[in-house]
């Protein structure tokens, strides 16, 4: 909230009243200031107003324009669509991080036991990148460890009883992203075994990738940043959904995310997670006048034909 208007001191700025008067300035429309102030109030005028602005603008410099009619209501409703969708796909992640967790789990100690994880052996060594890999993996294990010795109940119980701590109690401190890499670093038959388990018609290869994929899109929810219009450092891989879509879509956007959950959830539990979007997409629809509903999909990158992905 560091911005100014003439005449106003940061400290002021921070008064509810200078705010709306500042959007009012810029072209929002605000009817009903009590309600404004109470969702400025509750939801911090940083997070809806400078996070979901956006698709409203007319004009960035020298000073910001909002397009003619933009009603503070519109905003709001973006916001509270993707704090929806934010909520609704982190139930999903977790889902996923805990099925993974746990067939991680059992095919690893299935093979080489529960206590052999910090074995160099038993993950894919092909080469010197790999034993690098390796390495960082299983340190970060014990540190998770050692930082849980005094905290979690199970572990210092294993930790003074055994002298270890079994992979199945293990991977529950580990993170999404730890888990990813742990999955990453098992040998090929290995991460083929899990990817059976996870859904028989991913490879394991692929699923290497997705997973690298949605663990940083869970962070992103974990963190309530933007989700509807966000753009990923890891690109999803060509698959028979990108290939249908074609060169027109990217692979590192929030589609992406739903073309992540298509390949490894089950038919229900996509269709169930596909029907929520498209509720939240058609309320969405009756809030919005400044823009249209075609105009926030395109930003979540949204090919015009994107319903097609529920058949494929």
């Amino acid at each position: 909230m560091g911005e100014r208007i003439a005449g106003v001191s940061e400290k002021q700025f921070r008064d509810f009243r200078v705010q709306i008067r500042l959007l009012e300035s810029r072209g929002v429309v605000i009817k009903n200031k009590r309600w404004a102030k109470r969702i400025l109030a509750t939801s911090n005028y940083y997070d809806v107003i400078n996070g979901y602005k956006e698709p409203f603008l007319s004009q960035r410099i020298p000073v910001e324009k909002y397009k003619s009619g933009t009603k503070i209501e519109e905003i709001y409703a973006l916001y509270e669509f993707d704090r929806r969708l934010r909520s609704e796909t982190l139930e999903v992640l977790l889902k996923i991080e805990n099925k993974l967790r746990t067939n991680v789990s059992y095919v690893f100690s299935k093979q080489y036991g529960h206590k052999n994880y910090l074995m160099y052996e038993n993950f894919d060594l092909v080469n010197s990148k790999n034993y690098k890999n390796v390495g960082e993996c299983i340190a970060n294990i014990h540190k998770k460890i050692a930082g849980q010795i005094d905290k979690n109940s199970s572990i210092k119980h294993y930790m003074k009883q055994k002298g270890y701590v079994p992979l199945w109690v293990v991977v529950n401190i580990l993170s999404f992203g730890d888990i990813s890499k742990f999955y990453s670093n098992m040998k090929q038959s290995d991460r083929a075994n899990v990817a059976k388990r996870i859904k028989y018609t991913v490879w394991e290869n692929k699923l290497k990738n997705y997973i690298e994929f949605l663990a940083i899109t869970r962070n992103v929810c974990a963190h309530s940043e933007r989700l509807y219009n966000y753009k990923s450092i890891k690109h999803i891989k060509d698959n028979h959904i990108t290939n249908y879509f074609g060169a027109s879509i990217k692979t590192n956007d929030f589609f992406s995310v739903l073309i992540g959950f298509k390949l490894i959830l089950d038919k229900r539990e996509f269709e169930h997670y596909f029907e929520m979007l498209v509720e939240l997409t058609n309320i969405l629809d009756k809030q919005l006048d400044t823009v249209s509903i075609d105009e926030i999909t395109n930003k979540m990158g949204f090919p015009s034909n994107w319903m097609d992905i529920l058949t494929l």
